[in-house]
Order: C-alpha cells, then structure tokens, then sequence
C-alpha cells in the first residue's frame, strides 16, 4: 500500500542522517527523461508485522521551487509487510519514471523509515539526469531520419540516399556513389568523370563490333583474331572500302 508523502517529506530531507542509516541504493547512475530508475531501501526489522517507509525528491540541493515542482509527485509512503522473524533484512523498493525537464540535473532522493524498523534516515542518493540518446534511424535512411555520412549518424542499414553508402576498407571509409544509364543505376567507386569516360568507349567499341559484323562475313580476307580497338577500326575501313568500290561498279554499268 502506498500513499503520497505529502508535507512530511520536508522533515526527511531536512533531518540528520544517523550513525547507522538505513541503507538506499539505486540501480542507476546515470537516466534520461522517461527512463524507469528503482531504489531499494534496505533494514532490519525491530519486530513488527509491517514496516513503514517514506520516500522522497528533490532536485539537486532543493533551493529551486520550479525544478522541484517536478519531482515532489513522485514522494510517497509505503507500507510493507515485514517477513521473517526480528532482526531479518527487509527490502522495500520504490520505482519512479524521471520526468521530463531535468536534463543537466541530479534527481535526490532518501527515505525514512518509521516504522518496523529503527527509525532512521537513510543516506542522499543522487542520480545525474542526461540527455536521451541521438536515436537516428536503423533502417530505410535517409526516410528514417538519417540525413547524412550513413551509417555513422546512426544508421545501421540500408543506408545510401544520394550517396551508395560506405564501406570501410583498412580503416578508411570509401564513398559508393551511383550512376544512371539509360535509367538503369550502376554502383561505383571513383570520380564520375573516369566511370563516364570508360562507359563511352565502352559503347563505341561495341556500335563498332556491331557494325563490322557483316562485312567480317562477305570479306574473303582471313585474319588473325584482334579484339584491339585499332583491330576494329581497320575492319571498318575495309569495309567501307569494299562498299564504295561496289558503289563504283554499278555506277559504271
């Protein structure tokens, strides 16, 4: 059963902590806005059935009203049956979720324990409250998030957007931009002028195969396979050659 701490948390905060304090402790250091944070309190019983138990919050020393106006919500009084006979450990535990605005701010909390137990107060317990973490996106990016230099903005997957995405080769990170040809996307690496000017030879070598294909048939001539650009060229002239000689021919019949 748990109930609000009220006004009476202005007397733990403000009292003495004994020579044998009830001990608190909490399972983090460290939060942010909307994480849940545990602290336990730790005693033994006197002998009663039930414990008492009053939790409360301040932010860093107190002084400012508007920041501790966040946290006095959380105070509260719990009652815990004990267990075991007197002289047993009791661990009462009070879960909170940090609320939001606290960032730069340690988030204070003690207990007093008034009954079942020797009334006593335990220590300050303090957690730093930080800023959340940059979520940035893990999949989808850019969509999702992710702006730019994939996957180190926090991208984990299909990154790329107007670059390919990155690969690190021996430590150092290599750029996969991409091209389109004829709306067909091609994966690179390099400066874009090197891959367009491979692509251009690479067209003209093929229109020039294509096109001295049929001559390489009627020719009579027989040669030794040359698959050289000059090869290529030659061929063509040959062909020309024969063409305008039989143009000739019938110009003169």
């Amino acid at each position: 059963m748990a109930a609000a701490g009220g006004t009476h948390c202005d007397g733990v905060f403000k009292g003495k902590t004994p020579n044998n304090p009830i001990t608190k402790v909490a399972d983090k250091s460290t939060a942010y806005a909307g994480q849940t944070v545990t602290f336990t309190v730790s005693f033994k019983s006197t002998g009663p059935s039930k414990n008492v138990v009053t939790d409360c919050y301040r932010v860093d020393d107190g002084s400012n009203s508007t920041l501790n106006a966040l946290v006095t919500g959380l105070n509260v009084t719990k009652t815990t049956a004990n267990v075991g006979p007197k002289g047993t450990w009791q661990n009462v535990t009070f879960s909170i979720v940090v609320p939001s605005g606290l960032s730069g701010h340690f988030l204070v909390d003690r207990a007093k324990a008034t009954k079942g137990s020797v009334e006593s107060r335990s220590d300050n317990v303090s957690v730093r409250i930080v800023d959340p973490p940059s979520q940035g996106c893990t999949s989808n990016c850019p969509g999702n998030g992710c702006t730019s230099n994939c996957p180190g903005n926090g991208c984990t997957s299909n990154c790329g957007g107007t670059t390919g995405g990155t690969t690190t080769v021996q430590g150092k990170q290599i750029v996969h931009k991409k091209t389109s040809v004829k709306g067909v996307t091609l994966a690179h690496t390099g400066p874009v002028s090197a891959k367009a000017a491979f692509l251009g030879s690479l067209m003209v070598m093929i229109g020039l195969a294509t096109r001295i294909k049929r001559p390489q048939m009627a020719s009579p001539m027989v040669e030794v396979a040359d698959y050289s650009g000059s090869a290529y060229l030659a061929r063509y002239d040959t062909y020309l050659q024969v063409a305008m000689k039989q143009l000739r021919n019938r110009n003169t019949r």
